[in-house]
């Protein structure tokens, strides 16, 4: 399977020295595997470093728009079948393709997401791994398997890490790719997983196929801690009105979402889930145009995806 690996850079000079050769490392170990580079309007000198100092990686310069776009239009011009995308802050294993392409090869399968440790290779707070959800008071909360014994199993996950995940391109495309809902970042992955099981795809976790993630080491660097927990429990309230489509469990998760901002507004002037809930309505027009396209999509209803996502292992 002819693939990319796919970095995003934002004036992550500095994390491209080790996340860099790494991949290109692990190119080597398969075969008909590129590395490219997508700089999304770094001010560093990410761009300089990449030419003199791996002059055979694919280097694509962009104006800054962000992630989900920098991602959106570099899988746009790949050709091959296959695209690995990586956060410049993400370290892979030499040998961390071969069982990912592996899992990727099945004819049912969207996406493949890779196993997550800390630079020290240890799991404490290391979250991507084993994903899954539950609709609850309003919101899907998420879950990241932390088991050492349950991360050793292959199995069905709920969504791929946007930090490092393998996936099919051409049903990348027909999703649509990252959603701009959620711009400038968190919750695009969780939607993207979301809706390929909602049109009867699947995604996956690989324990093999071993990454080293410097949590916040892109993202920390650009926002401040108030703005980075606004914005992605915004998100999270955008997520629930564009992908809840069972009328029932819409009105519930409505109806929930009211009682706990009016309790919230009661308790202090602007608590963070009165701050997200204002920010979600901003974008309450997007979020119903999404909501119609996913109407026309859907083949899986919300009760099931949540299910088939816990699958048990092959």
């Amino acid at each position: 399977m002819k693939t990319t690996i796919l970095i995003i850079n934002h004036n992550g000079r500095a994390l491209l020295e080790k996340s860099v050769p790494a991949a290109e490392a692990a190119a080597r170990a398969v075969e008909d595997c590129q590395v490219a580079v997508v700089d999304d309007g770094s001010a560093d000198d990410s761009v300089s470093y990449l030419i003199h100092h791996h002059p055979e990686v694919k280097v694509l310069t962009y104006r800054h728009r962000g992630f989900g776009p920098a991602c959106n239009e570099a899988v746009a011009s790949m050709v091959t079948e296959a695209v690995v995308l990586l956060n410049s802050d993400v370290v892979v294993s030499e040998d961390f393709l071969p069982p990912l392409l592996e899992d990727l090869s099945r004819d049912e399968v969207f996406a493949v997401g890779c196993k997550f440790l800390n630079p020290d290779g240890s799991l404490t707070d290391a979250l991507g791994n084993r994903t899954s959800g539950e609709w609850r008071r309003g919101l899907l909360h998420l879950h990241h398997e932390t088991d050492p014994v349950k991360l050793a199993e292959t199995c069905p996950q709920l969504y791929a890490n946007g930090g490092a995940m393998a996936f099919r391109r051409e049903r990348w495309n027909a999703l649509g790719g990252f959603d701009d809902l959620y711009h400038p970042f968190y919750w695009e992955d969780v939607d993207l997983g979301y809706r390929a099981w909602a049109r009867g795809w699947q995604v996956w976790y690989e324990p093999a196929s071993v990454v080293y993630h410097d949590q916040g080491g892109t993202i920390g660097r650009l926002f401040r801690n108030r703005e980075i927990e606004t914005i992605s429990a915004r998100n999270a309230v955008l997520f629930t009105w564009k992908n809840l489509l069972e009328p029932r469990l819409f009105g519930r998760m409505l109806a929930a979402q009211a009682r706990w901002t009016a309790d919230d507004v009661l308790i202090s002037d602007q608590p963070p889930r009165a701050r997200a809930l204002w920010a979600a309505l901003a974008r309450v027009h997007a979020a119903a145009r999404r909501r119609a396209e996913e109407q026309r999509e859907r083949v899986v209803p919300d009760s099931t995806i949540l299910s088939r996502a816990r699958g048990k292992p092959w």
